[in-house]
Formats: C-alpha cells, sequence, structure tokens
C-alpha cells in the first residue's frame, strides 16, 4: 500500500512518537491531508495513505460509488475490501515507520471519514495490532450498513471531533447531527462543529482541532 510520511518534530531520543493516519478524501492522493496534518501534527508520525482504487480521471478512492435509478450510492463492499488491504497493511507500516502503534489517531476526510468510521465501529483494530487514541471526522457520515452496528459498541470516553460543512453539496450536513447522537449515546467524547462552508474544512476549524488534539496528548503524558 502507498504511503507517505512526515517524521515527528519533537520525537525524543528511543521513543517511538504517536502515530496520525490520514484517509483522503474521493478522488485526490496521499497528499490532499498533508497541509492539515503538518499544521496539527507536531510531535506525530505523520502517516498518509493512498487509497487503493485508481481512478479513471485521476485520483484514488476508498469505496466506488454506483450509478443508480434513484441517485449515486456507496459500494459498501469496495470499502470493505479497502479496510481489508489497510488492516493488513497498517501494523507493517507503522513499525517500519518507528511509530507507536499503541498511540494511534485516526484522521479522514469525506470518503476518508466514513472509512474511518467504519473501521472504528466495526471493527476491533486492537487484534490488529493498533490502539486508536482519538479520531477526527471531517465532512463525512457512518456508513449505512453498519449505522445499525453503533449500538454494540461502546465509545466510553473516546474523543471524537467532527466537523461539516452546512453548505456541503456532496455529503448532506445532516451526517454530523446524526454522528454525534450515535456516537453520544454510546459514550463517547464527541466535539461537533458545523462550518458556514461547502464540503471543506475551514482554517479556524483547523486551528480548533490543533488545540483539542493537545489537549488530549496532554491528558495522555499526564
Amino acid at each position: 500500500m502507498h504511503y507517505i510520511t512526515r517524521k515527528a518534530f519533537t520525537q525524543k531520543p528511543a521513543e517511538k512518537p504517536p502515530v496520525l493516519l490520514l484517509l483522503h478524501g474521493y478522488g485526490t492522493d496521499e497528499h490532499d491531508l498533508l497541509p492539515i496534518a503538518d499544521q496539527i501534527g507536531t510531535g506525530f508520525l505523520i502517516v498518509s495513505l493512498q487509497a487503493p482504487i485508481e481512478l479513471p480521471n485521476g485520483g484514488h478512492s476508498w469505496y466506488d460509488l454506483l450509478q443508480t435509478p434513484s441517485g449515486i450510492i456507496p459500494d459498501d463492499f469496495s470499502r470493505h475490501e479497502s479496510e481489508e488491504i489497510l488492516l493488513a497493511a497498517l501494523p507493517n507500516i507503522i513499525s517500519q515507520e518507528g511509530g507507536d502503534p499503541e498511540h494511534v489517531v485516526l484522521m479522514g476526510f469525506s470518503q476518508g471519514a466514513a472509512v474511518v468510521y467504519s473501521l472504528l465501529i466495526s471493527r476491533d483494530l486492537k487484534k490488529h495490532g493498533i490502539v486508536p487514541l482519538a479520531s477526527i471526522n471531517m465532512s463525512g457520515y457512518i456508513p449505512r450498513d453498519i449505522v445499525e452496528s453503533v449500538p454494540q459498541r461502546r465509545f466510553d470516553k473516546f474523543p471524537f471531533f467532527i466537523c461539516h460543512g452546512e453548505y456541503d453539496e456532496l455529503i448532506p450536513p445532516q451526517a454530523l447531527d446524526e454522528a454525534k447522537e450515535l456516537l453520544t449515546k454510546q459514550g463517547a467524547n464527541v466535539t461537533a462543529r458545523m462550518q458556514p462552508c461547502g464540503h471543506g474544512v475551514l482554517p479556524e476549524t483547523v486551528e480548533e482541532i490543533g488545540i483539542w488534539l493537545e489537549k488530549i496528548m496532554e491528558n495522555k503524558n499526564a
């Protein structure tokens, strides 16, 4: 699986840095989220992953979008295939790059955010040697095929930062409220921000994510 990394700027000798995993959105690539990660990820080993499906017009995706009489719908099967590829590759990637698999923050945008939700809700990452520390889900949604699985998974005090544009023309902004409600009911500590924008992330939201993540790391090290 192709990926690129940014080494931790403040890594102490002989210590493995925490890992910030990046999953980009539809039609882009592993470079897309680096500007955000570079701003918030000081002290992290940043691993930005390229989605496995190559699109005809350029870029990559984590799952196919199917044209149906009722509109475009996401293909769950191809998403599950991508998740399997991720789970098979991540332990080796983190080990090879010298990161700490027991302190992993997952960050995704759009399709990438949907995959992050799916990994946390429907998969046991600890069985794959990965211990999630927090999740950042931007302009995404909980995939329809796993919504009913949410009540079966506890997220006691697990921190989520979720954000969405109130004018998002691709993924309805109601996805933010749904995710907040479902995850909070399962004990998650959810910080949710609706932004005055379309399908994207505002600079002030990125700044807030950085402050939020810094506090999480301070509490971990306290």
